[in-house]
């Protein structure tokens, strides 16, 4: 998620082009575009232009802003979301069992494989730590053979 903080008070938000323009006694001070954003959070006392809220809103960029001491959030949502649609895939994901070992299964052999990346990297720049490091590569290319042979998620655990 992009998210664009707006911490300064007396500036000017206003919309240019595709960029959030920022204004300050008249000047302009810097912009930002506006194509990799999803979210704007505004704090402090500054100035915003309907026309600015409104490319937010087309664009699907929500809006907070802190108000008060607190700094007690109000939302601006652009679009409604589809977070219930979201969530029930994922549910129902969570209780498909050879989903759940396929996925935990890929996710543990690329952090198996990262990890021997890194040893192996360490091992070429610490020659006195080079038996060590080997070992640990071992260990790691076991885990890794390990992980394919895993009928369930408790012995893939053990890995």
């Amino acid at each position: 998620m992009s998210c664009l903080y707006v911490d300064r008070r007396g500036v000017d938000l206003r919309v240019d082009g595709g960029a959030l323009v920022f204004d300050e006694n008249g000047e302009r001070i810097g912009a930002v575009p506006l194509a990799p954003l999803e979210r704007v959070v505004v704090h402090g006392d500054m100035t915003l232009q309907a026309r600015l809220l409104g490319q937010l809103g087309e664009r699907g960029v929500g809006v907070v802003v802190l108000s008060g001491r607190k700094h007690t959030p109000t939302l601006l949502m652009a679009r409604p979301h589809q977070d219930a649609r979201r969530r029930l895939t994922q549910l129902r994901l969570a209780q498909d069992g050879a989903f759940c070992l396929s996925y935990a299964r890929e996710l543990i052999e690329a952090k198996l494989a990262a990890q021997a990346r890194h040893v192996h990297q360490l091992r070429e720049r610490r020659p006195t730590a080079r038996q060590p490091l080997t070992h640990a590569l071992a260990a790691l290319e076991r885990g890794q053979q390990a992980t394919a042979g895993c009928a369930d998620l408790a012995a893939l655990r053990g890995v």
